[in-house]
């Protein structure tokens, strides 16, 4: 038999199409077929020829034999079992645009199901706490090409009209994949869907016992940045990326995202966030040149930092000291930074121990035990107080 169309994909995979002229000696010819009466049997077979006869025709051997029609399903197929170990991988095409690409495992019943009836997958996908995509309609859901069974797949959800865009760094991806069987008569066929497959990050890789529920709460509000997320959080915060939480506060609390407008005074970084809080006047750096992002920021900047940004963000709170606690190491507060540590410490956002505020490291000692230090999750604790205060 001659097959005059064929299709295939980008993994490989053909599709064949061709038209059979059943033919009935006792009949004559006729271009009908009577699935409910009869069962008709087909195989295939590769044939490598030369055009110009320069070698004998090969034959691969024939394929499995495939039926359609009455009692072609004597092999009864009536369920389905779902995909496993679904994964998803976040990619990006030649034009640096990122699409996602799953694979899973196919479990050896669905395997011996498709030598009987075709089986294929459909992907569903949602973004965030968004519905699934088969919830809006269930044919919206990505299908396999060729209607194969295959293992992976490559989903553009822009292409597919999911969403007008894709941002990683902002929202979260889900994904889960169910397989379609099409018996030759009655309903499609089902599997249960398989697990679920996120693109999001872990918030964390390590984190104190006290912290995990703050650490929960920011990165359910969005307050922690690409470069700490799956991050220690048990270590020593940065002042780059002490400005990198502030900013994503004010952006969260302001639902304002500035666009960086100044030209950047400093010769030490270049991260935007950075020049964000700079423009709308959350730091000035340390110095009119210098920000110093990597390195450690003590307790006093981070007072002045975070009261700084409330006080952009909710200028018409009330901002007085009135009531604020007295630590026994307020001699070592910077006078500029006095203000701002007292404010901080009345609305409970920031904290002492033990009567001490411990603003910076002033002897050599406590230079070098990292005293006054702020840990990423104290300061994301920080963040969170200050958004549920003022959001």
């Amino acid at each position: 038999m001659y097959m005059p169309s064929i299709q295939i994909d980008e993994k490989g995979n053909s599709e064949n199409f061709f038209v059979i002229w059943h033919l009935d000696s006792s009949k004559g010819p006729s271009d009908n077929f009577d699935l409910e009466n009869n069962t008709y049997y087909f195989r295939m077979r590769y044939a490598l020829e030369s055009d110009s006869n320069e070698f004998t025709t090969v034959y691969s051997p024939y394929s499995d034999v495939f039926a359609i029609g009455k009692n072609a399903n004597a092999y009864e197929i009536n369920k389905l079992d779902p995909p496993t170990d679904l994964r998803v991988e976040v990619k990006k095409d030649i034009n640096n645009k990122p699409y996602f690409y799953l694979d899973w495992s196919i479990p050896q019943s669905v395997t011996e199901s498709s030598k009987h009836i075709p089986v294929f997958h459909r992907i569903d996908f949602k973004v965030g706490n968004g519905k699934w995509a088969s919830e809006t309609e269930f044919d919206s859901m990505a299908i396999a090409a060729s209607k194969l069974l295959v293992s992976s797949d490559s989903l553009d959800p822009v292409e597919k009209n999911y969403v007008d865009k894709v941002i990683i760094e902002e929202n979260t991806y889900y994904f889960r994949v169910l397989f379609e069987g099409e018996p030759s008569t009655g309903n499609s066929i089902y599997s249960n869907f398989s697990n679920i497959a996120s693109t999001k990050v872990e918030a964390y890789s390590n984190a104190s016992s006290w912290a995990k529920p703050e650490l929960e709460k920011a990165m359910d509000y969005g307050l922690i940045p690409t470069s700490l997320r799956g991050a220690d959080m048990t270590k020593a915060i940065t002042r780059e990326e002490f400005a990198e939480v502030v900013i994503k506060l004010y952006e969260k609390t302001t639902g304002f995202t500035p666009d960086v407008k100044v030209s950047n005074p400093f010769t030490d970084t270049k991260n935007p966030e950075i020049l964000k809080a700079y423009q709308v006047g959350i730091t000035t750096g340390t110095s009119d040149t210098t920000f110093e992002p990597n390195k450690l920021i003590n307790r006093e900047q981070v007072a002045t930092m975070l009261s700084r940004a409330i006080r952009i963000m909710v200028p018409t709170a009330d901002f007085s000291t009135d009531g604020a606690p007295k630590f026994n190491d307020e001699n070592n507060i910077s006078t500029w930074a006095l203000e701002h540590v007292n404010y901080m410490s009345k609305t409970g956002i920031i904290k002492g121990t033990d009567g001490n505020f411990m603003p910076k490291a002033v002897t050599s000692a406590q230079i070098a035990s990292g005293y006054a230090n702020t840990t990423r999750e104290q300061a994301l604790a920080m963040g969170v107080r200050a958004f549920e205060k003022y959001k």
